[in-house]
């Protein structure tokens, strides 16, 4: 069905956006860079960020580029769940979660997804970014996703994950209290 594989589609794009959500925007965008796990730890114990360090960096956003490479991530069957939470705000309650997305993508390989320029900011710790879905003889469509600076790095907002996940019937504890869950069902059936 094509609404399904487009559903899927958006989910493996959301995991995309998250891994983008990592870098800084190349295209003079004036949003703030990614944080890594290093400086996360470094904040935590009350140091700052480093400024060499996009992902942890909230003073600006993530690049493109470095968006893409953390989608690659995020789709990488060798790397453990466990070492992917840091994409997707709140994800460490459902680390497995990624190993869905990795199936997502195996079991869809004829959609294709990619991180478009620009990130732009959008209010204190947060930006967006479209991410272009292509799914087989269909027009590339863009889906808006949001980004968050979350525990001392840049993150796929829960906000533009959830309401995929419950689209596609994905039950995660991620969502579980996610008013955007339910929002998502109502618009399903209504374009049903």
């Amino acid at each position: 069905m094509k609404i399904r594989n487009f559903v899927t589609g958006a989910v493996v794009a959301a995991a995309v956006a998250a891994t983008a959500a990592c870098g800084s925007d190349d295209s003079g965008s004036d949003l703030p860079p990614v944080p890594t796990a290093e400086a996360s730890s470094s904040a935590a114990a009350g140091g700052t960020s480093s400024s060499s360090d996009p992902m942890t960096d909230s003073s600006s956003v993530p690049n493109v580029k470095e968006l893409n490479g953390l989608l690659e991530k995020a789709l990488d069957p060798k790397v453990k769940p466990a070492e992917k939470t840091d994409l997707v705000e709140g994800s460490e309650v459902d680390p497995k979660l990624f190993d869905q997305l990795v199936k997502a993508a195996k079991d869809n390989p004829d959609v294709t997804y990619k991180i478009k320029p620009p990130v732009t900011k959008n209010g204190p710790n947060k930006a967006k970014v479209k991410v272009e879905v292509k799914l087989p003889d269909n027009p590339a469509q863009k889906i808006d996703a949001a980004i968050v600076f979350d525990q001392g790095r840049w993150k796929l907002s829960k906000s533009t994950v959830c309401p995929l996940l419950s689209a596609n019937d994905v039950k995660t504890p991620l969502c579980a209290d996610d008013s955007s869950s339910s929002t998502a069902k109502s618009s399903k059936k209504k374009s049903s």
